[in-house]
């Protein structure tokens, strides 16, 4: 998702672009649309491709390690000495919420 200053940027390239081919004469070979104003737009577009991709990656990164870290829980809770049970109670359930919240920011993210 493209930043604030960057959707404005690109809506106010849109209205120029569209005030500048209202101009254009149909017959015409010659457009009348600036190209700075389409490569700004692509330069724009591309770099928010960047961005989500990013997004992505780091929000697949972080379902991972959640996921290990609420097995590895999982697992200590069922191989704990009973004296050590309230506390591997409490770490499965930190690392379940942990794993709900990464859960939450893939599916933001687009995975």
């Amino acid at each position: 998702m493209p930043r604030y200053r960057d959707t404005a940027r690109r809506a106010w390239l849109s209205a120029r672009i569209a005030k500048q081919a209202m101009a254009d004469d149909e017959l015409s070979d010659e457009t009348c649309v600036d190209p700075r104003f389409r490569k700004e737009i692509d330069r724009i577009d591309s770099r928010a491709g960047e961005e989500d991709g990013y997004q992505q990656y780091a929000a697949r990164r972080q379902l991972n390690e959640a996921l290990a870290a609420a097995a590895t829980a999982k697992t200590r809770l069922s191989a704990a000495a009973p004296k050590d049970r309230r506390a591997a109670r409490i770490a499965k359930n930190d690392a379940e919420a942990a794993l709900l919240r990464a859960r939450r920011a893939a599916r933001k993210a687009g995975l």
